[in-house]
């Protein structure tokens, strides 16, 4: 990565980070998140255990497609200070294959998929 900076945070004050989310501070070369969430939601309550493999379902096997990136990007770069100064930072959640950075980040590859059931009960018939 060219231009690296450090990064200085005074404070950062995060509640929850979860289902394959990450906090970096600082640089990173590549990252890659991934999450899959299987939800049933259910008018009774009554649990199976395991609902169903995720290979049952087509949401989570099929191929997201990414366009390439086909225009000459030229630029130059030059950063006054070399340090990355972040003062406060606040944040309640982080979820579901996101990230929180502050630094440099070369690549980065998040994928979140979750499949939605809802099983309601049956009208009586009259």
């Amino acid at each position: 990565m060219e231009g690296i900076r450090s990064s200085v945070v005074q404070e950062c004050k995060i509640n929850d980070v979860v289902f394959s989310s990450n906090v970096h501070v600082g640089d990173t070369t590549h990252i890659k998140a991934n999450s899959r969430a299987f939800a049933v939601q259910r008018e009774e309550e009554l649990f199976f255990g395991f609902e169903a493999p995720f290979e049952d379902f087509p949401i989570f096997s099929e191929l997201i497609p990414i366009p390439p990136i086909t225009e000459n990007i030229q630029f130059h770069r030059y950063n006054i200070d070399p340090v990355i100064k972040v003062d406060r930072v606040r944040i309640i959640g982080i979820s579901t294959a996101s990230l929180f950075q502050i630094g440099t980040i070369g690549d980065a590859y998040l994928e979140a998929r979750t499949h939605h059931v809802r099983q309601l009960k049956s009208a009586p018939e009259s």
